[in-house]
C-alpha cells in the first residue's frame, strides 16, 4: 500500500510515518518545513516532497493529513477527484492502533511526560512495547516513535474533538484545564469528550481535580486513591512518599517538579491497578530523563545555564518556574516567552501575566501563530500587566538585547523559539549548536 501524508514532518505525524514504514508500506510525505524530523525520515528513505503539487500523490492509495492542511490544498483536491480516500491524522492514528493493547494518555498538560515516562517503566519491566511520542527521546530507537509488540504507548491528542474514538483498554487523563477551547462547541462539549474517551476503558486514571471522570481512580496532590504524601527535593531529584490502596510506599524520581510527580504517580495508579509487581515499578522511576524540551538543560557553562520547554499553556508556565526556581535557588531566573496561537493568547493571557510573572526577567515575543490569523490581538498584552517584562516584536531581536550575564534563561514555547535558543548559546559559549 502506498500512503502520502500532508505535513509529515510533524511530530505525530511522523512518528506515524515511520510506523507505516516499517509496516512494509511505500511512505511518502509533503511539508514545506525543514526539520530535525523531515531529516530523518529522508535517511529512513522516506521520500519528502517540500512543496505541495497534485503530482506527489500520483499512484497514492491513502492520504493523511494534518489538521494544518485546509479541504483547499492542490494534493487534497486531486486525492479527492481521483477517488482516493483522505483521512485525517487522528483517524488514520486510531486505525493503525487497532491490534495493540492500548494504553492512552490524555489530559491538558504532560501528555509527552508521561507517555515517555509510562514507556521507560514498561521497558524496566521487561516489557516491549510500541511508542508514539509527541516529543524526541532517546530510549526510543527512532526518537519519537518505538516499534514493539502487542503493547501501544500513545498520546490522545485532546485538541480536536475525536480524541474520545481511540477507544484504548487503559487510560491515564493527566488534568483537564480547558485549553482549545475554540475546536469545540463549548466547554460542556469539551469536557464530554473526555468524559466518553473514558467509558468504555478497562482502567482509567485521572486526576482528582477533575470531578467530572466518573468511575476512575483518581490520583492527586492531597486527595484520591493515589496521593503523594511527602515530597524531599534534592535539586534535580525527588524522593517521594505516596498513600496507595496497598499501603504507604517510596520511590525516587530524577527528574524535578511537583507536576512530574503527579506525571508518575498517574502511571503508579495505573500499573499498580493492572497488576504490575510494585516494588519494579516504584524502582524503574530512579532513572528515567526527560524527553526533548521538557526542561531540556542544553547549555551548562560558566554560570550560564540554558533550558528549552515547550511549556505553553500558563498551567504549565508557573510549574516550569516553580520547578527552575527549586532547582537554581540561587539564580536569577530569565523567562524568554513565546506565546502559542493568537486563540490561546485571546483566551489566557490574564493568567499567562499571572504565571509568568514568577519570574525575575521576562521577555515577551510576538506570538506563534500555528496557522491561526491574528484575530487583532498581540503578545504586547501580557507586557502590559507585568512591571519587570519586555516586549519583543521580532524574535530576532532577543539576540541584541539579551544580557550573558550569570544567570539561568528559559526557551518557552511550541513554536520555533528553540531556533533563537541555539543561537543565544553560540552567542554565550562561543560554539556552533
Amino acid at each position: 500500500m502506498k500512503i502520502h501524508f500532508l505535513g509529515i514532518g510533524g511530530i505525530g505525524m511522523s512518528a506515524q510515518a515511520i510506523h507505516e514504514h516499517f509496516s512494509g508500506n511505500v511512505v511518502s510525505g509533503t511539508d514545506p518545513y525543514s526539520s530535525e524530523r523531515v531529516n530523518y525520515l529522508k535517511s529512513l528513505g522516506i521520500q519528502v516532497f517540500k512543496s505541495h503539487l497534485p503530482e506527489n500523490i500520483d499512484n497514492a492509495d491513502l492520504i493523511v493529513r494534518t489538521p494544518a492542511v485546509s479541504e483547499d490544498n492542490v494534493e487534497v483536491k486531486k486525492a479527492k477527484e481521483n477517488g482516493i480516500p483522505v483521512i485525517s491524522r487522528l483517524e488514520h492514528h486510531i486505525s493503525i492502533l487497532r491490534p495493540y493493547t492500548k494504553i492512552g494518555v490524555t489530559g491538558t498538560d504532560g501528555k509527552t511526560t508521561t507517555t515517555a515516562m509510562l514507556a521507560h517503566v514498561l521497558l524496566k519491566l521487561g516489557k516491549d512495547p510500541t511508542v508514539f511520542l509527541g516529543s524526541t527521546h532517546p530510549m526510543l530507537e527512532h526518537g519519537n516513535y518505538r516499534k514493539g509488540s502487542n503493547i501501544a504507548v500513545f498520546e490522545m491528542d485532546e485538541s480536536q474533538p475525536g480524541f474520545e474514538n481511540y477507544n484504548p483498554d487503559y487510560l491515564i487523563i493527566t488534568n483537564i484545564r480547558g485549553d482549545h477551547i475554540e475546536n469545540f462547541k463549548n466547554l460542556q462539549h469539551y469536557n464530554s469528550c473526555f468524559e466518553n474517551s473514558c467509558k468504555n476503558v478497562k482502567i482509567c486514571v485521572s486526576n482528582v481535580e477533575n470531578n467530572i471522570i466518573n468511575n476512575s481512580i483518581k490520583f492527586g496532590l492531597n486527595d484520591g486513591d493515589y496521593k503523594i504524601n511527602k515530597i524531599e527535593n534534592n535539586k534535580f531529584s525527588q524522593k517521594i512518599t505516596i498513600n496507595t490502596p496497598y499501603g504507604k510506599k517510596k520511590f525516587i524520581l530524577n527528574v524535578p517538579g511537583v507536576h512530574n510527580a503527579l506525571n508518575a504517580l498517574s502511571i503508579i495508579s495505573l500499573l499498580f491497578e493492572m497488576g504490575y509487581e510494585k516494588d519494579l515499578v516504584l524502582e524503574a522511576f530512579s532513572d528515567f530523563s526527560l524527553p526533548k524540551r521538557r526542561f531540556d538543560i542544553s547549555y551548562n557553562e560558566n554560570d550560564i545555564v540554558i533550558i528549552d520547554d515547550y511549556s505553553h499553556t500558563p498551567v504549565e508556565i508557573k510549574s516550569l518556574l516553580s520547578t527552575a526556581k527549586s532547582v537554581f535557588k540561587d539564580k536569577k531566573i530569565t523567562i524568554i516567552f513565546q506565546p502559542h496561537r493568537y486563540s490561546r493568547l485571546k483566551r489566557e493571557w490574564k493568567n499567562f501575566s499571572e504565571a509568568l510573572s514568577l519570574a525575575d526577567k521576562i521577555y515577551i515575543t510576538e506570538v506563534y501563530g500555528a496557522f491561526e490569523s491574528k484575530n487583532g490581538i498581540s503578545a504586547r498584552l501580557i507586557v502590559e500587566k507585568i512591571n519587570n517584562a519586555i516586549f519583543v516584536q521580532e524574535k530576532e531581536e532577543l539576540l541584541q538585547i539579551l544580557p550573558s550575564e550569570p544567570g539561568v534563561y528559559i526557551f518557552a514555547g511550541a513554536g520555533d523559539i528553540i531556533e533563537i535558543s541555539k543561537k543565544f548559546k553560540e552567542k554565550v559559549g562561543g560554539l556552533k549548536v
